[in-house]
């Protein structure tokens, strides 16, 4: 029997409105993605592990709530959720991309999950990530390599590539992510799926990279209303975490349009270059805005190479030295990038480091102001959206005759991990002509999250993803 991809694809809202009027079943849902994946798994690589039977008997006990118990439901009362296979569920393996963790299995439950988990979410599946989520590509030692659904020669990004490639293959409903320098808007782009960046704090997150302001965990979905329903049950305080904000913001469901609003874009934050069809599928998204009633300027926010340098030497002085820590520890386990990244840590300063905060600072004395002036900025999310499946980052592209390392120069993502405390919600901009999906990212200032869920409901409503046979991954 084919596998029936409308159920595969159909929004967590709209499943949530038929579970409760009974006209369709959390197993019905859950079988036909367990059956896409049979069919899509062996190509993408999504998934490192699957829980096929604790998630079958978690959907029927689900349906039974809706069917004797309608009251009872709870907000993902029966929704697949895929978990980024670094955040640990208690029970479960959590890996981290690594041979060092094959075999370790979490004896804690990351906060976040408990709160899905608490509002009903079924964790069907994990998904890949490089080891320790610290490559721009999904490929490791132990779990070989994720590719875009769009094509499998290239990459679905990363670190939280198995979650973009679930949600654009039709296997999950819903899946987290977390975003040290892009690894949640990367994926978002590469797969053609939405990716939401909190500020920093909104999220709660463990020790120790709660504690780095340029880390995140955010919620990935295929629509901006089930972005927000996750993000929505993963914001708030926690005991756990001494960074999370007390302030709860809940993003509406649905949207006021943006008529009169005022949208400023760049294709420059310090990136020299961005590939033709980037920059002509992020015009046509800014036309879906235009013809929406926003007024749409060009602005140039004076960044220039020292935004990338910044953004590599804070990454380098601290993630870096805990990737350094694990070659030194487990020398011949780790994989190539790792030991690359680790490397180059050895040479960061003191020095350098702090100067990083002053380039932040200055960063943010340019756009605060913009921010204040406009209601988003919109921006690419990667310099071109061809990037190979396994690339390493000491390898180069050349972009309009200009090279570009598969590090830092091929994103335009690590500098709103600088600048931390801006929401930033990455969605489709289109299908270039060799189809691959380019994403732009949406940037509001400081805390303000519902602008950009807002001026991306807007882009939606012009041009929908994924919705129909014509807008999906050809796999």
């Amino acid at each position: 029997m084919p596998v029936d991809l409308e159920l595969c694809y159909l929004p967590a809202t709209e499943q949530l409105a038929r579970f409760r009027d009974g006209s369709l079943s959390p197993v019905e849902v859950l079988e036909a993605q367990l059956d896409r994946a049979a069919s899509v798994e062996p190509v993408v690589n999504a998934f490192t592990d699957v829980f096929a039977d604790e998630a079958r008997r978690e959907a029927r006990r689900a349906e039974e709530v809706y069917r004797a118990r309608p009251g009872d439901a709870r907000p993902l009362e029966g929704l697949t959720v895929a978990v980024k296979d670094e955040m640990p569920v208690a029970g479960q393996r959590c890996t981290e991309g690594s041979l060092i963790h094959e075999h370790t299995v979490a004896d804690t439950t990351h906060p976040i999950a408990e709160r899905l988990l608490a509002a009903g979410a079924i964790f069907h599946a994990r998904t890949a990530t490089p080891e320790f989520c610290c490559a721009w590509t999904t490929t490791s030692r132990l779990h070989g390599t994720t590719v875009t659904p769009w094509n499998s020669a290239y990459t679905s990004s990363g670190s939280s590539g198995g979650s973009g490639a679930a949600l654009a293959s039709g296997t999950a409903t819903l899946a987290t992510g977390s975003d040290i320098g892009g690894s949640i808007r990367g994926p978002a782009a590469a797969c053609g799926v939405v990716g939401f960046k909190p500020p920093y704090g909104r999220n709660p997150d463990l020790a120790p990279f709660g504690l780095d302001q340029y880390n995140h965990v955010g919620p990935m979905a295929r629509t901006v209303a089930d972005c927000a329903l996750l993000q929505n049950l993963m914001s708030g305080v926690s005991v756990r975490d001494m960074a999370s904000l007390r302030e709860k913001v809940t993003i509406p469901s649905t949207h006021d349009g943006i008529e009169g609003w005022r949208i400023a874009y760049t294709f420059d934050v310090g990136n020299r270059v961005v590939a033709a069809e980037v920059e002509e599928q992020t015009r046509i998204a800014l036309e879906h805005l235009s013809a929406q009633g926003a007024m749409v300027e060009e602005v140039d926010l004076g960044w220039g190479p020292e935004t990338v340098a910044a953004a590599r030497t804070y990454l380098d002085h601290l993630f870096g030295h805990a990737l350094l820590r694990e070659v030194e520890m487990h020398p011949d386990l780790v994989c190539d990038y790792t030991r690359f990244f680790a490397e180059r840590a050895r040479s960061s300063s003191g020095a350098a480091f702090f100067e990083s905060f002053e380039v932040a600072g200055s960063m943010y004395g340019t756009i605060a102001p913009l921010l204040e002036m406009f209601d988003a900025l919109v921006c690419p999310t990667f310099v071109t959206h061809e990037m190979p499946a396994e690339i390493p980052p000491w390898e180069t592209m050349w972009v309009r005759g200009i090279e570009v390392d598969a590090d830092y120069e091929c994103s335009l993502m690590p500098q709103f991990n600088m600048l931390n405390r801006l929401p930033v919600l990455a969605v489709p901009a289109g299908i270039g002509t060799n189809g691959l999906p380019v994403g732009v990212q949406i940037v509001s200032r400081s805390y303000d999250d519902v602008r950009v869920f807002r001026v991306a409901a807007a882009l939606e409503r012009a041009a929908p993803w994924l919705d129909r046979p014509s807008r999906r991954p050809p796999i």
